[in-house]
């Protein structure tokens, strides 16, 4: 059925288009009494403006209309190729009485040339009774006018620089957060770096550090629980009391001792007036560490074993030297 109404569609289109190309010649029926006005919207319009052009048809009920696009029209007619469609012919049922319907044919015009234009016949075709005929009748004139400048007035302006807006608070706000951001992480840097250097802490207490003998002590206690000589560890069981030592000997003696060799080490602590015995079995332990962790030396069981008492020995004997030199200054 769809496709009939199609095909019927297209056939008063061909006919109307027949009928329509011999106007000129006299021939087709003229039916202009059905169009009850055709007017535009406005007088006139400025180059660019849209203006609506309205046609008011009256036929009998039955009958149907058809309007080929305006679009077209206008490119056949090249004297008013000027004139754009902005939106074609739409049709809208305006009335129906006593079997006669009224139809309004609206179309949306512009032009962006300025002059007076004589708007070319729209194609509508009418079928009474089956028959394709075509409405003629008279078109507006469609007037485009351009906008008059007063040159007599004239006068030029500077161009204006660039316009500067005032900062809003929610721009400022992150550049504020962040210059406080960076003033607290300085001031805490400084802080820290400060109270380090006076031997406090972040909230400027006096850090109460232990006296060299007991982190000495406290360390080779560690290593004694460790048992790593019993598991072949013996390098990392050496090494451990060796640090324990210098580190003690950096704090007493205030010898580099982390820094020296054992034969400089000795050397600087003969100065220091030790006892022979611990001087000694101090020389003793630090040459065997040497040997276990350069040369590969394995020590037998007795001298694992002695290794941390020979360390506590010095420790203990170094420190009760260093009480009785107080007593005596005293």
């Amino acid at each position: 059925m769809c496709k009939i109404k199609y095909i019927i569609a297209v056939l008063f289109t061909m006919a109307g288009l027949a009928l329509y190309g011999q106007q000129d010649a006299g021939q087709g029926v003229q039916r202009s009494d059905q169009v009850k006005k055709s007017v535009l919207s406005r007088d006139s319009i400025l180059i660019g403006d849209q203006i609506v052009w309205n046609t008011v048809i009256q036929m009998p009920e039955k009958d149907s209309v058809l309007i080929i696009p305006y679009a077209n029209t206008l490119q056949t007619d090249t004297t008013q190729a000027k004139v754009e469609v902005i939106a074609d012919f739409q049709l809208d049922t305006v009335s129906i009485k006593k079997g006669i319907k009224e139809l309004n044919a609206k179309v949306l015009l512009t032009s962006f040339d300025s002059g007076s234009f004589k708007l070319p016949r729209p194609l509508i075709i009418l079928t009474p009774d089956g028959t394709p005929d075509t409405l003629l009748f008279d078109t507006p004139v469609l007037e485009v006018n351009t906008i008059q400048v007063d040159t007599t007035g004239f006068v030029p302006m500077d161009i204006k620089g660039q316009i500067r807006y005032p900062l809003t608070f929610g721009e400022v706000f992150p550049w504020v957060l962040l210059v406080l951001g960076l003033l607290v992480i300085a001031y805490v840097v400084y802080r820290y770096i400060k109270y380090r250097r006076e031997n406090k802490d972040f909230f400027g207490r006096s850090i109460v550090q232990d006296p060299p003998h007991i982190v000495a002590l406290r360390e080779l206690d560690k290593l004694r629980a460790q048992k790593l000589w019993q598991s072949g560890k013996e390098k990392q069981y050496y090494t451990g009391i060796t640090d324990a030592l210098r580190e003690y000997i950096e704090g007493r003696y205030g010898v580099s001792a982390m820094e020296k060799t054992t034969s400089e080490i000795m050397a600087s602590l003969t100065e220091s007036r030790i006892e022979a015995k611990p001087y000694n079995e101090l020389e003793e332990l630090l040459k065997v560490a040497d040997l276990v962790k350069f040369a590969k030396y394995i020590p037998d069981t007795a001298e694992n074993e002695d290794a941390i008492p020979k360390a506590v020995r010095f420790v203990n004997s170094t420190f009760m030297q260093e009480l009785e030199e107080e007593k005596e200054v005293r």
